[in-house]
């Protein structure tokens, strides 16, 4: 590979990741506006119809973020709060990770609302069988 090759591949690899990022920012708005109109602490699935990363919110301010981790026979929550990457602990329960996220960010609130997402609609493949005139025949 030449110099203009590595730096080809480079410039590849960043475009990628400010794609992901946009889409992760994109998904975090549109988890937000479903849990804007509730009142106090709630969390969503980031990825519709995958409940396995939540965003969790209070009074629609985003507090964090809780994933599920499987480890063995023991299945955790671990909550991260905005703005960061760093863990702040594993939790038995999505709802103890909120609380968590909660506490960290000065705000008390003890009951946690689940709102589930609208499950995510599968592309469309290409054009409809029949949509269009492409391969009719006899019109002249």
């Amino acid at each position: 590979m030449t110099h203009l090759d590595h730096d080809a591949v480079a410039a590849v690899r960043v475009a990628q990741l400010t794609v992901i990022n946009a889409k992760w920012h994109i998904l975090e708005e549109q988890a937000l506006r479903r849990l804007a109109p509730l009142r106090g602490l709630a969390c969503t699935p980031l990825f519709p119809g995958h409940p396995v990363i939540q965003v969790v919110a209070c009074g629609g301010r985003l507090l964090g973020r809780a994933r599920r981790h499987h480890s063995g026979r023991t299945t955790r929550w671990i909550a991260v709060p905005a703005g960061t990457a760093c863990e702040i602990g594993a939790y038995r329960t999505l709802h103890g990770a909120a609380r968590a996220l909660a506490r960290h960010a000065g705000t008390p609130r003890h009951r946690v609302t689940e709102t589930p997402a609208p499950r995510a609609r599968p592309e469309p493949a290409g054009p409809r069988a029949g949509s269009g005139r492409v391969g009719r025949q006899g019109h002249g």
